[in-house]
């Protein structure tokens, strides 16, 4: 492969997403064209295709629409013939030239076009695979762009990700396979499973913090979180009626009353007290609540003596991080941040809550948090 061309044909592109001209912006090349090239690089070898032939088509592909906007309903037909200008001015071989240029004119797995080439079908299906890769920006589309909320966010997610992958060939759907597979699990986050509680002082609190929470902090915080801390419990070897009742109520004086929302956990603790002395629930496991809520938040470190709770605190940090839907929706659609930011905020939230779980959850969601780190990686650099 003609390194030294690639080089240059990178460098133009990049200038053209770099200036003031381009009404996409600079991320067109940072989040899409670059990686890109390495999907592309992939593809071309699973289907024996001209590696560099496949590179060029990448860099090239959107860069008409990207130099003069009004292109760019009809980007591909324009980045054939820009192709061919930018190439003809290097004196690249009239054949090879001609195969970058036919690669981008039938791109467009939307259009249907006829493909006769593997190059070509590498650089469609590249086109296809990144936007299915590339987790955050199904998240930022759906939340910062649609406006959709965390339920409806979901379905859209899984919809844009099947359409995507059925333009795919199945050459190439077979090579990303486990790949698509795990952009479909992280966009939905963690699967709701209502725990049928057995004991009456659970099921005479359900109702009552089902009711303050709502509808979204329910289903997609403490119902998933309640079947973790059962799984907690029995690794850390804890009382779990301690510890699912610890979880119905960790966030509930907040959630009642904003102003106490900053110091949650202490005002959640008292809370229980309360509760639970109406209930007249045993004074001992009572105290072994409030001091599980009270430790629980992994803003305020704090030292946890008792395994209740540390199962408590594990179960909160693994369902924030298992939910990543919910991490998008405040950064992109509460907040409003833009791509960027969010996606670093969100990462910093997810690595905050890991360092703070015991040894026992880490390795219990080891390849959890490396795939989801996974997803990140080429933001955080």
């Amino acid at each position: 492969m003609d390194t030294t061309l690639i080089d240059a044909i990178s460098a133009l592109v990049e200038r053209a997403c770099a200036s003031e001209k381009n009404k996409i912006g600079y991320e067109i090349w940072k989040y899409h064209i670059k990686p890109m090239v390495a999907v592309a690089q992939e593809l071309a070898v699973v289907h024996k295709a001209d590696e560099e032939i496949v590179t060029l088509a990448v860099l090239l592909h959107d860069l008409a629409g990207i130099e003069d906007f009004s292109k760019r309903k009809q980007h591909h037909i324009f980045g054939a013939e820009r192709a061919k200008e930018i190439l003809a001015g290097y004196q690249y071989p009239s054949d090879k030239t001609e195969l970058v240029a036919k690669s981008i004119l039938n791109h467009r797995a939307d259009l249907n076009l006829p493909k006769s080439s593997p190059e070509e079908y590498c650089v469609a299906d590249a086109d296809m695979l990144i936007n299915i890769v590339d987790v955050p920006s199904l998240f930022y589309d759906s939340y910062h762009q649609e406006h959709l909320g965390i339920a409806e966010g979901k379905t859209w997610r899984q919809s844009t990700l099947q359409l995507y992958w059925e333009h795919v060939s199945p050459v190439s759907q077979a090579q990303f396979l486990d790949r698509f597979t795990l952009a479909k699990r992280l966009s939905q986050g963690i699967e709701s499973k209502h725990y049928a509680f057995m004991t009456d002082i659970e099921r005479s609190l359900v109702d009552l913090v089902r009711n303050a929470y709502g509808y979204e902090i329910w289903e997609h915080h403490i119902a998933p979180m309640i079947t973790i801390a059962n799984e907690m419990a029995h690794l850390h070897e804890a009382d779990a009626e301690v510890v699912r009742i610890a979880v119905l109520l960790h966030d509930l004086a907040g959630i009642e009353e904003f102003d106490k929302a900053k110091n949650h956990h202490v005002h959640g603790a008292e809370k229980a007290r309360l509760l639970l002395r109406e209930a007249e629930y045993p004074e001992e496991k009572t105290e072994l609540v409030a001091q599980c809520i009270l430790h629980h938040w992994v803003s305020v470190p704090m030292p946890k003596e008792t395994a209740e709770e540390k199962c408590l605190a594990d179960a909160d940090a693994a369902a924030h991080i298992s939910d990543l839907p919910s991490l998008f929706f405040e950064a992109f659609e509460e907040k409003g941040m833009e791509f960027e930011k969010g996606i670093h905020c969100v990462q910093r939230k997810i690595q905050k809550d890991w360092q703070r779980m015991s040894e026992m959850a880490r390795m219990r969601y080891a390849q959890q948090y490396t795939e989801i780190m996974g997803i990140f990686a080429r933001f955080l650099s």
